[in-house]
């Protein structure tokens, strides 16, 4: 494939919690990382930067089963939750500009769109479907089950209206408006168009999927903290969907970011258009990213939360060529983001990471 490079720069050196070396640019991060794993009581907690197309730090902390016998390694994995939605989005521009697949499908492809719509506005109170405000007051419009939503409204999250709204329900009915609209099965265009040209090692797309063998053997058991003691949860059930349900590591990320920033996933001119977009002060959502601006600088990020098991955090800043991934087996990393504002400087480790890395 056009981009197994990638495995040779995956495996230069680096630098990271397990490594003995004298004092570098990102010792004190990973003081900080593991000082946050302890004050939180996350048992297992992993961590990548990707500087200049290359994995320039990791740090891999604590231990990643129930009994704390096995320590946190590059090839431990997690849920990675939401932090799916950027990945999915990819692979579904990719199909499209192969001609393959066409943005401007119905979401009512989906036998089941309308049904669920007026289900969820007329008997839920989730502001996200129902309607109301987020914690600072700023509005939530209900979704419009009268709007003829597109599969490209839909990687905006535009289901609401106008403005974008994250609608994480909504979002996870793609794959059925694909394969309502006569189109492949979302797990083999991620497998064709994203996870095997970038390189994505033992990751598996969702419970079911038959390729994924080695990131369930890996995999961090989900915990919750209870004051102060973390107790052990039942894996979630939830296979592959365009909105969560991808298991990897966070040098799996990795992968995917030197090659989505690479242009061979999809076309650069995608890319620039998510850094050159024109956003509110609320920011915006764009193809699986949330698009905010932080010092003059956009920034694309994604966050994943998987309540009382575990979370993510992706967060790119493209003009330093600068990402990082986290992920956690408890909910240590999520900070309740609103579903109308983009505010990823409301996570200590996002903020903590901008300050030292991109200022």
């Amino acid at each position: 494939m056009r981009f197994f490079f990638l495995l040779a720069i995956l495996m230069a050196p680096v630098t990271g919690a397990k490594a003995s070396e004298p004092e570098n640019e990102f010792a004190a991060f990973d003081r900080f990382l593991e000082e946050f794993r302890k004050e939180s009581g996350t048992p297992a907690l992993s961590a990548v930067i990707v500087r200049d197309g290359q994995i320039a730090w990791e740090g891999y902390y604590g231990t990643y089963d129930d009994e704390g016998d096995l320590a946190t390694v590059p090839e431990t994995t997690y849920k990675i939750a939401s932090v799916t939605k950027p990945i999915a989005a990819t692979a579904i521009l990719a199909e499209s500009a192969s001609g393959e697949l066409h943005l401007d499908t119905s979401m009512a492809s989906d036998g089941g769109w309308k049904e669920l719509c007026e289900f969820f506005v007329a008997n839920t109170p989730i502001p996200f479907m129902a309607g109301g405000e987020d914690r600072h007051g700023n509005p939530v419009p209900p979704m419009d089950c009268r709007k003829p939503t597109t599969l490209s409204d839909m990687l905006d999250m535009r289901a609401n209206g106008d403005a974008s709204v994250y609608n994480p329900i909504a979002f996870a009915r793609i794959d059925r408006a694909i394969l309502g609209a006569g189109g492949r099965d979302l797990r083999e265009i991620v497998r064709h168009r994203v996870a095997t040209p970038a390189g994505m090692e033992n990751t598996a797309l969702g419970w079911r999927d038959p390729e994924g063998g080695a990131a369930l053997r890996y995999l961090a058991e989900p915990f919750h903290v209870v004051e102060g003691r973390a107790i052990k949860q039942p894996l979630p059930d939830d296979d592959f969907r365009a909105a969560a349900g991808i298991i990897a590591s966070p040098r799996a990320l990795a992968a995917f970011d030197i090659a989505f920033d690479s242009g061979v996933l999809i076309p650069s001119a995608m890319i620039r258009n998510l850094v050159d977009a024109e956003i509110g002060p609320l920011g915006d959502y764009r193809a699986g990213w949330f698009l905010e601006d932080w010092n003059g600088q956009r920034l694309l990020w994604h966050s994943g939360w998987n309540e009382k098991k575990g979370s993510a955090l992706y967060l790119k800043v493209p003009e330093k060529r600068l990402s990082l991934i986290v992920l956690a087996n408890t909910e240590a990393i999520w900070w309740g983001n609103s579903v109308v504002k983009a505010e990823i400087v409301e996570s200590a480790i996002a903020l903590r990471f901008l300050e030292e890395f991109a200022s």
